[in-house]
Parts: C-alpha cells; sequence; structure tokens
C-alpha cells in the first residue's frame, strides 16, 4: 500500500470539509436562522429546553432538503443513503455539542438564571 503525501492529506481533508460544508452548510444556515428567529424574547430555560430536540430537528430539516435533489438526477437510494450517514454524524457531533455548552452554561452561571 502506498504511503501518502502531506499534500495528498491535506487535499483530502479540505475535501471532506468543503462537502460537509456543501452538504450540510445549506441546511444549518436556514436551521440555525429559524432558531435564532424563534429564541429572540424566549426564557434562558426554553432555550435550553429547546438545546435538547435541535440535533434531531436539524436531522430532520437536512433529511427534508435532501429530497430536493432527487429532481436533479440524484437517486432516492443515494439520497436516503446520505440521509442515514450524515444522521449518525449530525446526531453523535450535535449531541456532543449541546451536552458540552449546557454543561459549560451550568458550571458558569448555574440555576440562578434558568428563569
Amino acid at each position: 500500500m502506498a504511503q501518502l503525501t502531506s499534500s495528498e492529506v491535506v487535499d483530502g481533508v479540505a475535501a471532506i470539509f468543503l462537502l460537509s460544508l456543501a452538504l450540510g452548510g445549506l441546511p444549518y444556515l436556514l436551521f440555525i436562522t429559524a432558531i435564532l428567529f424563534w429564541s429572540r424574547n424566549k426564557s434562558v430555560r426554553a432555550i435550553r429546553r429547546l438545546s435538547y430536540f435541535a440535533p434531531v430537528l436539524f436531522v430532520l430539516v437536512t433529511a427534508a432538503l435532501s429530497l430536493a435533489a432527487i429532481p436533479f438526477g440524484i437517486a432516492l437510494r443515494e439520497v436516503f443513503l446520505f440521509v442515514v450517514i450524515f444522521s449518525v454524524y449530525a446526531l453523535l457531533f450535535g449531541y456532543l455539542y449541546v451536552f458540552v455548552i449546557n454543561y459549560l452554561y451550568e458550571i458558569f452561571f448555574g440555576k440562578r438564571s434558568n428563569t
């Protein structure tokens, strides 16, 4: 097996990041815009409660937007496979972020501003 050069590794990592941005960027932009719009004038408690559902909601938004690729010649099977694989990563990292942020919030602000 051939050894990868450092430029090939950098190119591969860059390609993965660009693909992630292309496939997840638009759904994330739409999702976060909707969440920010919704969160205006909401309590910290309501926003934190929503944060625990956010990864699942994001997966649903991404799945719905992925169906838009079908008219462009992408097979339903490929779209389904993308959604399944993407969902695993989105849920894993999404909940990791949610728990870390909520944990840090609890450390720095505690119960004093949960209203």
